[in-house]
């Protein structure tokens, strides 16, 4: 149920600008890549419990920490997730945030909890913004929620229904709800619609970023494609919930957001060829551009990890050879 559950987060109106993505470098070390991050220094790259530092002036591995266990300087499970942040950074994985310097030094870590899943721990003024997923009459619901500096959870600013309940239809792509922060304010993504709501660092609604939109039509195909994917990742779950997959009409609008450099750059699910469709805005919400971006994507369903930094989309793609190539793409 967990894996389904995780399946659902891990699953021209001005300009259109052309792009090409640069190949720089085969990552000889790594093999399978779970997330990307980039600062103004380094990539960072896990793959399980392991973590790969990596020079962007040349691309050259600088140190790889981590290791399975429950240790100070270990990982249960998966990293889920590399922030950087001012000088260190934030490394969630499941049960708790450790800190790391940017060398890979260990500092200290906060526990979330062992079992719970609380999503991406995003930093916000003194404390997080987190995932939770909280439970009333039999009903689940998706919850983002304000924690302060010892993960103590405070204020919820958001709440939907969750689309995968114990019983009934398990909803396939009903939405895209997703978290930033950026600024000290938050991000957030879920609404029907092509909707972005803004909100301080106390939750407090600031404005919405909206956007008329047609969303690409959800086909037969696609639905074909995801079981697949759904097969491979739930492995022995899938004859048991297959019978109560529910898959939409349309594709969500959003696939993910980044923010950095005081804009704000939307991927959709929308696809041109070998490109994926952003819309980008500055931090208040003006749109600066629509660009379809070199992108690629793992099957017909899960893009290769992926990241925005200093006006370009990083992506780390295995090519024919099973090797993992470093693209860069300059977005215009």
């Amino acid at each position: 149920m967990r894996r389904i559950i995780l399946i659902l987060f891990l699953v021209f109106l001005v300009f259109t600008a052309f792009s090409y993505a640069e190949k720089v470098a085969v990552l000889e070390e790594i093999m399978k890549p779970g997330s990307i991050a980039v600062d103004e220094k380094q990539v960072y790259i896990n793959e399980d419990t392991t973590i790969f530092i990596y020079s962007l002036k040349d691309y050259t591995l600088k140190k790889k920490f981590g290791k399975a266990g429950e240790g100070p300087e270990e990982f249960l499970r998966a990293v889920i997730g590399i922030i950087p942040w001012k000088d260190h950074l934030l490394i969630n994985s499941f049960g708790k945030i450790s800190y790391f310097t940017k060398d890979g030094i260990y500092q200290k870590e906060l526990k979330t909890g062992v079992g719970v899943f609380n999503g991406v721990f995003r930093p916000l003024q003194e404390g997080f913004v987190g995932f939770k997923i909280t439970r009333e009459d039999g009903v689940g619901y998706l919850n983002v929620v304000i924690y302060d500096a010892r993960l103590k959870a405070g204020k919820s600013i958001y709440k939907m229904k969750s689309p995968v309940q114990q019983t009934g239809k398990m909803k396939m792509l009903n939405t895209s709800l997703t978290y930033k922060t950026y600024d000290n304010k938050i991000f957030i993504t879920g609404k029907e619609g092509f909707t972005i709501d803004v909100l301080d660092h106390t939750g407090k609604s600031l404005f919405s970023i909206e956007q008329e939109y047609k969303r690409r039509k959800f086909t037969a195909e696609d639905e074909k494609n995801l079981r697949e994917v759904i097969k491979l990742e739930a492995r022995g779950q899938y004859e048991a919930v297959k019978n109560r997959l529910s898959f939409p009409d349309y594709y969500p609008e959003f696939l993910d957001i980044y923010l950095d450099d005081n804009k704000l750059y939307a991927a959709t699910w929308k696809r041109e060829g070998d490109k994926l469709e952003f819309y980008i805005f500055d931090i208040k919400g003006k749109l600066l551009k629509r660009q379809f971006i070199p992108f690629t994507f793992q099957d017909a369903m899960r893009p290769f990890p992926f990241a925005v930094k200093s006006g370009k989309l990083y992506q780390v793609v295995e090519n024919e050879d099973e090797d993992w190539e470093l693209h860069i793409s300059k977005i215009e």
